[in-house]
Order: structure tokens, then C-alpha cells, then sequence
């Protein structure tokens, strides 16, 4: 079958809402799929998923779907698919890229097709780095062969910041590893309907069990800040939590687990203030998504956070209480005003057909 000069085949069969370790993930390979597939300019696109992600999807009848659940279900069907499935389904279509939205290519064979790939971070790297026993062994030695991978078979790897490139142009340096060609893509955010008026002064806290995300320190420097601001704020912690952590019996708190989307968004709506605790991320969602629902972001001075936010909302060092309380204090005053105005910043940076474009654009040109 001969290809068109350039067609797509785009993979999402091993992602699914149930075993993801990142939601954040997965709502940008939809998203950024949803608007790919809408381009002018996108090539004949055939679409890799799961049975999971049919109601996810909403696709133009141009896009060819094809479904591949063992790729999702775990275990050995997992691996296989990781390490052999999805090349042979990308060879099958007969078109010339392959695009990975998630970054792992595989380390059993070389791709015979063209691939790209979409890195969102090198965090294995930071756990090397700094928490070395955070992930086991084994699954730790298959990350870092499908980083290897990954930078040694993709003739193109996308990034989400210019953060994320340099630290894969670190790692190459350090490795003695050839770089592919690297491009910034972006991510990009839905406008919202409306920002709602806001009464409550509800706090919302992202709560997860990597250890970058500073879960047991959030925990710390809000009990305090609670014991010493004793108002009325409920304090809603959603996600997951570290093993054997525990939250302090105080007034308002509240331990919601991992929303679906709808209801993530929901309660993202009616509260006052986000906060958002992590000492390293490639892009870092929550605390654009919070502007965009009407509050304000308070969140982890990084590299990643300060690129993406561009001074909007209110950073704080992780090591310092004190930043953390003069952050949360600006937040829980700062007015829909000055909401409306970082949002309007960042949806003219983070725009999904920007992204889109710098996609396709680059997927021609190679």
C-alpha cells in the first residue's frame, strides 16, 4: 500500500482513564488529538485506541479508528504491546509516522516506520537523581530503556516547554547520546464558558503519591497555615495520596480521591484557590486550569511553573513556609479581575491550534 506523502498514525491504545498514572496525560493525547484530526492541514490520520476511550472521542469521519484493548489491560499484553504491537499496527496502515503521544518508544526493535514522539518530562531521570527507591527496580531499568529509546529512534521529539528540551539535551550530553531534532510544541487549554462570581473561599489541593509532588509537605504547610489562619475555608484534596499518609482531623478538610473529569472541573469551578506542590514537572497543568476556572493559582516556584504561568498567580519557594503563606494570602485575595486578565494571558500562549500547527508543520517539513 503506498502511503500519501505524508499520513498519520497516532497511538492511544495503551491509555485509559482506570490505569493511567497521569490524567494530566491523557487529557492532553485526547485534546491534542481532537484538534490534530481538525487541522486543514492534517494528513490522512488513522487513530490507534482503546474500547475505554470511544466516548472520549470525537473524531471527523476522515479519521480511521482502530481498536487494540489488550494494549491497555496490563501485565504481559502491556509490554507487548509497548514492545511490539503498536509498531507492527503502525506498519499495517501503511502510513509514514508514527506519532507517540506519550514518549516510549520500544527497546526490543527499531521503528519501521518514521516516529515522533511527544516527551512531556525526563522525571526518571529526577528520581535517579533524588528518590532513588521511588519506583521499583525493574519498572524503573524499562522507563529509562524507553527514554533511551525513544531519543535514539524518534526522527522528531516534541516537548510541552522549553524546559523539557533542555533537559533531554542534558541527559544526551551526559550520556554521549546523539539528539534528535527537538521542537516545542506546547500545550493548549479549552477557553471556559464563563468565569463564575465567587463567594466561597474554599481552598482545592492536588494530592498525589509520587514523590515529587510534595504531598506530605503540602499537608505540613497547610495544617499550619490553617492553625494559624483559623477561618472558614473547606480544604478539598483530590487525587491520590502516599502510602501510610494521613490527613490531621481539622475543620473543613475534606479527602475526595481521583475525580473523573466532570467532577474535577465541577469542584475546580466553585473554589477560590488552587494549590499546587511539586518540586519538578515538564509543564504542570493544574495551576493554568485553575486561572481558567476562575481561581487562583498558587503554586511550586520551578523551572517548568514559571515558564507555562509567566507571572501569572502566585509562586512560592517549597522550601520556605513562609513564601508559601505570603502566596496563599495574595491568592485568597486576589480579585476575578486580575483572574480574568491572567487567563486571557494564557490562553493567547497555550492554544491547542498552536500546537497543532507547530505539530504538523514539523511532521511536513521532516
Amino acid at each position: 500500500m503506498e502511503a500519501p506523502q505524508t499520513s498519520l498514525t497516532y497511538s492511544l491504545a495503551d491509555q485509559s482513564f482506570v490505569r493511567t498514572k497521569s490524567v494530566g496525560i491523557l487529557n492532553v493525547s485526547v485534546d491534542l488529538l481532537q484538534v490534530l484530526a481538525r487541522q486543514e492541514q492534517c494528513p490522512p490520520l488513522t487513530v490507534l485506541a482503546n474500547s475505554s476511550l470511544r466516548g472520549n472521542l470525537d473524531l471527523p469521519a476522515s479519521a480511521r479508528t482502530e481498536i487494540y484493548d489488550k494494549a491497555c489491560g496490563g501485565g504481559f499484553g502491556r509490554i507487548w504491546w509497548d514492545q511490539f504491537g503498536v509498531y507492527a499496527a503502525a506498519q499495517r496502515t501503511g502510513n509514514k509516522w508514527l506519532l507517540l503521544p506519550k514518549g516510549f518508544a520500544s527497546f526490543a526493535r527499531r521503528c519501521p516506520v518514521q516516529l515522533a514522539a511527544i516527551v512531556h518530562d525526563v522525571v526518571q531521570d529526577h528520581y535517579d537523581r533524588h528518590y532513588p527507591d521511588a519506583v521499583p527496580s525493574l519498572e524503573a531499568a524499562y522507563f529509562r530503556a524507553s527514554f533511551r529509546a525513544t531519543v535514539r529512534q524518534a526522527k522528531i521529539i516534541f516537548t510541552p516547554t522549553e524546559f523539557t528540551s533542555s533537559e533531554i539535551k542534558r541527559i544526551a550530553r551526559e550520556k554521549n547520546w546523539a539528539v534528535p531534532r527537538l521542537v516545542y510544541c506546547g500545550e493548549g487549554f479549552d477557553p471556559p464558558p464563563a468565569l463564575p462570581s465567587r463567594e466561597q473561599r474554599d481552598i482545592f489541593v492536588n494530592a498525589h503519591p509520587f514523590p515529587q509532588k510534595l504531598t506530605r509537605r503540602a499537608v505540613e504547610f497547610l495544617a499550619r497555615w490553617q492553625q494559624e489562619n483559623p477561618v472558614a475555608e473547606a480544604v478539598h484534596w483530590v487525587g491520590l495520596f502516599p502510602e501510610k499518609l494521613e490527613l490531621p482531623p481539622l475543620p473543613g478538610w475534606q479527602r475526595r480521591g481521583r475525580l473523573a473529569e466532570a467532577e474535577f472541573r465541577e469542584l475546580m469551578g466553585r473554589v477560590r484557590v488552587v494549590l499546587y506542590f511539586s518540586d519538578y514537572e515538564g509543564f504542570g497543568r493544574p495551576p493554568v486550569e485553575a486561572v481558567l476556572a476562575g481561581a487562583a493559582p498558587v503554586y511550586s516556584d520551578i523551572p517548568a511553573t514559571r515558564e507555562v504561568m509567566g507571572g501569572c498567580g502566585w509562586a512560592f519557594d517549597n522550601s520556605d513556609y513562609e513564601s508559601f503563606a505570603a502566596a496563599l494570602r495574595r491568592g485568597l485575595a486576589t480579585p476575578p479581575d486580575q483572574i480574568k486578565v491572567w487567563a486571557d494571558q494564557l490562553l493567547a500562549r497555550h492554544n491547542w491550534k498552536l500546537v497543532a500547527n507547530r505539530i504538523l508543520s514539523a511532521l511536513n517539513e521532516a
